[in-house]
């Protein structure tokens, strides 16, 4: 692990001096950095790539990556962005908002890992998490309540994040780590109209002759494992040859995917959009729209930009929403940063095995579901989980799942396995202790991910047979 503290200095209406913290993903065969401000997979020491696969070959696929996070105030449609693809800046600061303006200078303000500086301190992060879930925690926060960090007519939304990398150094998890994002509004105002996405700005060696596939919704059958793949983009390579350079070390070039595991109120990925140098979304009203799946160009709905045909320096988005945060409420989103081979050298770009790239993302929603899902660290109280009653636990032949708030709930069951296997709607649910397509179940446990609103909870239950 590399860390690095960089002081800078800011043009505010008075000089301070501001410290923000660098630190690398370094766990089984990805190396990625990321900084308390936002970005990901951008080496702000250097000013170049920062995320390569698989170690100890120094091939680089990631250039630079980040949250964007747009919302209405008003008539405005305004972003902040965590990372921008046209200029490697970011909108947000290294300390939450209600702190901005006692400056940057306070040293908890940083990354906190595990093993290590592990929990960060709750006198100062109430919100940080007290125990790991994986063998290589990160958790940092940042807030975007400083003007001075917006572009011009660009403002703050007033709204703060927290970002939690979990890394895993089995053999099944060499080839992908996850991201949770944690939106935080500790206002007293709803920011309304709320889209959430990551951009990745992929470079595959060589920038110029990359290109962005899409799985939203298939079904893929590898060995004798038939599993289904949704809400993953990728990158790649157009020719799949790339020559030695001072961010390509060898081999044949693979593909780096980012993958939707989670988002609040049952929200699926809403938007894929596929942009390229010469034409990023560079207005907080462009980007905005971007987010909500239009085409900020011509102005048409295009959600999913499915079809790439033309090599070049190429950006994915990939975003849910809408969703209202009301005050003192947060939003979790989960993705995995996965990477595979993708086809022999040479192949063309339309000809290519997609198989392992699916086995990857099948093994990440496996340890996912397992191992992040199902020992989810308590939520804090809130009004939100209080109002879900799960009883009784453990049950034999019926479990009552309702909303105290007469609410309408989206649950979703899975086994020990991370195995989806069923999935109820309603204000009231009844499982019955059977799969969809009503196969009764063994005793067991079974873990419940439960949609209210913009919130997400997870619970687990024991089901006994007689």
């Amino acid at each position: 692990m590399k860390k690095y503290f960089v002081l800078l200095l800011l043009l505010l209406p008075m000089v301070v001096l501001a410290v923000w913290d660098m630190d690398t993903v370094d766990i089984n065969k990805w190396r990625c950095v990321f900084d308390n401000k936002g970005r990901l997979g951008f080496d702000s020491i250097s000013n170049m790539a920062g995320g390569y696969w698989p170690y100890p070959t120094r091939n680089f696929y990631i250039y630079g990556a980040g949250p964007w996070i747009g919302a209405t105030i008003g008539s405005e449609s305004l972003v902040t962005l965590g990372y921008n693809p046209n200029t490697s800046f970011c909108e947000m600061m290294t300390t939450l908002c209600r702190y901005w303006r006692a400056g940057y200078t306070n040293p908890l303000d940083r990354i906190y890992q595990y093993p290590g500086d592990w929990p960060p301190p709750s006198s100062r992060f109430p919100m940080a998490p007290l125990t790991s879930r994986s063998q290589r925690d990160f958790w940092c926060c940042f807030g975007d309540s400083d003007p001075s960090r917006h572009s011009s007519g660009g403002r703050p939304l007033g709204i703060d994040i927290a970002l939690t990398i979990y890394g895993f150094s089995d053999s099944i998890a060499q080839n992908f780590f996850f991201l949770k994002y944690d939106l935080m509004n500790n206002n007293s105002y709803t920011i309304n109209n709320v889209y959430f996405g990551i951009v990745v700005d992929g470079d595959i060696g060589d920038a110029t002759d990359d290109m962005v596939g899409l799985i939203r919704d298939r079904y893929f059958t590898v060995g004798t494992r038939t599993f289904r793949v949704r809400n993953t983009g990728f990158l790649y390579d157009n020719n799949n040859l790339e020559a030695t350079s001072a961010t390509w070390a060898s081999g044949t070039p693979g593909a780096v995917a980012l993958r939707l595991l989670s988002a609040p109120a049952g929200l699926n990925m809403t938007a894929f959009k596929i942009f390229a140098l010469s034409v990023d979304p560079v207005t907080d009203l462009y980007q905005y729209r971007t987010l909500a799946g239009y085409n900020y160009q011509t102005g048409q709905y295009q959600p999913f930009d499915s079809v790439d045909v033309t090599p070049s320096d190429k950006r994915m988005l990939l975003s849910s929403g809408p969703l209202n945060l009301a005050p003192l409420t947060s939003a979790s989103f989960h993705y995995a940063i996965i990477a595979a081979p993708y086809g022999a050298a040479g192949a063309p770009a339309n000809n290519r095995d997609t198989s392992e790239l699916a086995l990857q993302c099948y093994l990440a929603d496996s340890i996912y579901t397992a191992r992040i899902l199902g020992i989810e660290e308590a939520p804090k109280p809130s009004t939100h989980y209080n109002s879900i009653k799960i009883s009784p636990n453990p049950f034999k032949t019926t479990l009552f799942i309702s909303s105290l708030l007469n609410q309408r709930l989206q649950t979703e069951i899975y086994n020990a396995n991370g195995m989806l296997v069923k999935t109820l709607n309603g204000t009231h649910l009844i499982w019955n202790g059977k799969d969809n397509k009503e196969h009764t179940l063994p005793s067991g446990i079974y873990f419940l991910r439960i949609h209210q609103q913009a919130e997400t909870m997870t619970s687990k239950v024991l089901l006994i047979r007689d």
